[in-house]
Parts: C-alpha cells; structure tokens; sequence
C-alpha cells in the first residue's frame, strides 16, 4: 500500500459529473434524479463497452488457429486486451494500484472523449475484421459459427453503444464546466487581482 490514506477515492480524478455524482450519492439511495439515472447509464454503457473491448480479445485469441498470420492475430488480441483494460480503468476506476501507470501511459482512457475514441476504432475495427474473415471463409467453401458470429458482433455493437455515451458524457462535462466558469467569472477575476 503506497498512499497513507487506503479509501479508493484518495487518488482518483474525478470528472464534474462524477464528483456531483459522488457529493449526492448514486440514484439508488433514496430518490435520485432522472439525471442520475441517466449518468448511471452512461457510466454503465461505458463500462459494458470496455469489458466487451476485453471480451473480444478474448475471442480474437481464439480465433487465431483460423487465420492466415498467427503473430498477427496475437498482436490485436494484445491490442485490445490492453485498450480493454484501460478504458475499464478509465470507466470505473477499478484498478486501484495501477492507476498511476495507465494515466502515465495511456491517458486517452482517463478521459471520456479519449475513451470514445478506442470504443468506436475497435468496433469499427473488429466488424470490418469478422465481416472479412468470415467473407473469406465463405469464398473458401467454409462456414463460420453463427454462436462466434453472434457475440462477436453483439461485442462490437456495445463498443459503438459506448461509444456514444462515452462522447455524450464527455458533451456533459463539457456543459457543466462551461456553467462552472460563468457562475464563477468574477470571483476568479477578483482572485486574480487579489493575488497580483
């Protein structure tokens, strides 16, 4: 244990929404608002687009006997293991004791937009991949599973679905800082004289 203070909150870096979020408890503790529900389905919609970013890693690891370059097939299985994880840590802050290296190393996940980003490049990514594979292997006179097929694509529509949440809550940050800022243009213009 590095820190002097053990709670999970002692080093995370909160976005407005989350920290509203966490200053009035989450929506299940008694009356939350529509916009809690909406920002718990966000979150959740963004989290779900990780674990299936992780999820298809998985199947891309499985998939690699199939194809035609092993070393290939491993390195996208790497890749979006990698991203996966992140984007999870990202999501939900899950990873206590390795938050420190993915904002170092992969701070894209730590940001909704950057998230956004990797869940509709992977989605996109892996259709067009499936799409491809599978067309090959008809043109061979071979079949794929429909059960493979069916998660694969049901993984890459998660990561579009998050996607979009991922980009709204970054749209609502957005919004709050903006509302933020002009609540508090003249004490920070009067802090500014103040301290000069």
């Amino acid at each position: 244990l590095q820190g002097s203070d053990p709670s999970p909150l002692a080093d995370r870096h909160l976005t407005p929404s989350q920290t509203h979020a966490h200053e009035r408890g989450t929506a299940c503790r008694g009356g939350g608002s529509g916009a809690m529900v909406a920002e718990d389905c966000l979150g959740l919609a963004g989290a779900a687009a990780a674990t299936s970013m992780t999820l298809l890693s998985v199947l891309s690891l499985l998939d690699v006997a199939f194809s035609a370059s092993v070393l290939r097939g491993v390195a996208e299985s790497v890749a979006l293991l990698v991203c996966g994880l992140c984007c999870l840590q990202g999501e939900t802050r899950i990873f206590y004791n390795y938050h420190r290296a993915v904002e170092e190393n992969f701070g894209f996940a730590l940001k909704p937009l950057g998230r956004g980003c990797a869940y509709l490049l992977g989605g996109l990514y892996c259709f067009g991949l499936r799409a491809t594979l599978t067309a090959e292997a008809a043109r061979k006179g071979g079949s794929s599973s429909s059960f493979f097929g069916l998660l694969w694509y049901s993984c890459c529509l998660l990561m579009l679905v998050g996607s979009a949440a991922s980009v709204w809550m970054y749209r609502g940050d957005r919004r709050t800082q903006a509302m933020m800022s002009q609540n508090s243009g003249m004490a920070d213009l009067d802090a500014y004289y103040i301290s000069s």
